[in-house]
């Protein structure tokens, strides 16, 4: 029996935003079929989707993609970055239903002729927030009566740490360290991080993940003599992650151009306060109640809030107990799966 889901996609077991939307789409769905153009050539199973993968190469994906399209008529094809929508084409020419989703930078650029074409033949297109959704339009104005749903995503819950080991006042940032994707923050962190210490003398920045900017961070650390109090952890497993968030006094991310931001559901999902810059994290983080929002490259309100979090651990806490409730009750993977399944039945 052919596939009721075809998903294509750059990849689906990375660690990146559209990685994770792959693998929700697979635990959302029944009877997927995944194209991934980065993951190795193999057929296989992975979480009840049939993967094939492209192994990097883009003629090998395309004609994946004409192949699985000439059975594909009764389908819905998820078309996961607007970058990959020539194969999309393919299936929509056999008459295929086409759900296209927006993450984020991807997307907030003027739309090639090709990926306008793919948008104007999909049933659907679905945002991953209403500020991605804003940003799109804003590069591609002569779209805005497009209609584009806003669908938040959600990750699996777990339990709420019994006992937090307290190893004294300390935010937390995750994320890649990547010379293209310096908004995530980690130079202000590092930059205002004396005027945090000057509050709180023993406050300490962990950073976890990896990148071909870290050396540049780490010598910056150096350079103004931080190496006992801004640590790198590079990259850590899930159960090490758990542990980071979960003795982590406040979550800090002051990235004004993330698409969604998964690292935030994971630190509510913790119990921990966060500390975002108003954008999508605004659609995530209730401000001044499972934390704050900060103005982009207002450091000094980013200074107050780390602060003002850092010397009140009760309150943080109280704030991260809010923040979990949070997310519980708006932005877990069932929470997700009713969502996007909604829009596949409008869309069929």
């Amino acid at each position: 029996m052919p596939p009721a889901i075809i998903l294509l996609t750059p990849n689906l077991t990375g660690h990146d935003g559209i990685s994770a939307v792959a693998r929700l789409v697979t635990h959302a769905c029944d009877r997927v079929a995944v194209l991934a153009l980065h993951e190795p050539r193999a057929l296989r199973m992975w979480d009840r989707a049939t993967v094939r993968g492209a192994g990097g190469g883009r003629l090998r994906f395309a004609l994946s993609a004409l192949r699985s399209a000439a059975t594909a008529a009764d389908a819905t094809v998820i078309l996961n970055h607007v970058h990959l929508a020539p194969a999309a084409l393919a299936f929509a020419a056999r008459g295929a239903r086409l759900v296209t989703i927006l993450h984020g930078i991807e997307a907030w650029t003027p739309l090639t002729a090709i990926q306008r074409t793919a948008l104007a033949r999909s049933a659907r297109v679905v945002a991953v927030s209403a500020f991605s959704r804003a940003r799109f339009f804003e590069a591609n104005p002569d779209l805005r009566d497009r209609a584009v749903d806003v669908c938040h995503h959600g990750i699996a819950p777990l339990a709420a740490p019994d006992e937090v080991h307290d190893r004294g006042p300390a935010a937390l940032i995750v994320g890649r360290m990547q010379a293209d994707e310096r908004y995530k923050g980690h130079d202000a962190l590092i930059e205002l991080w004396p005027a945090v210490m000057a509050a709180v003398p023993d406050a300490v920045l962990r950073i976890v993940g990896d990148g071909d900017d870290r050396a540049r961070l780490e010598a910056k650390v150096r350079a103004i003599g931080l190496e006992t109090r801004v640590l790198f952890l590079g990259r850590v497993d899930d159960d090490a992650l758990q542990r980071e968030y979960a003795q982590a006094t406040v979550f800090v991310m002051p990235s004004p151009r993330e698409g969604f931001g998964l690292v935030f559901l994971e630190a509510m999902r913790a119990a921990r306060a966060c500390v975002g810059c108003r954008g999508a994290a605004s659609e995530i983080i209730a401000d001044g109640d499972t934390g704050w929002l900060v103005e982009p490259d207002d450091r000094v309100q980013l200074t107050d809030c780390i602060v003002r979090t850092l010397r009140d651990r009760p309150a943080a806490d109280a704030m991260g107990a809010r923040g979990r409730a949070r997310f519980l009750q708006q932005f877990t993977e069932q929470r997700f799966r009713d969502r996007f399944t909604a829009l596949l039945l409008v869309a069929s």
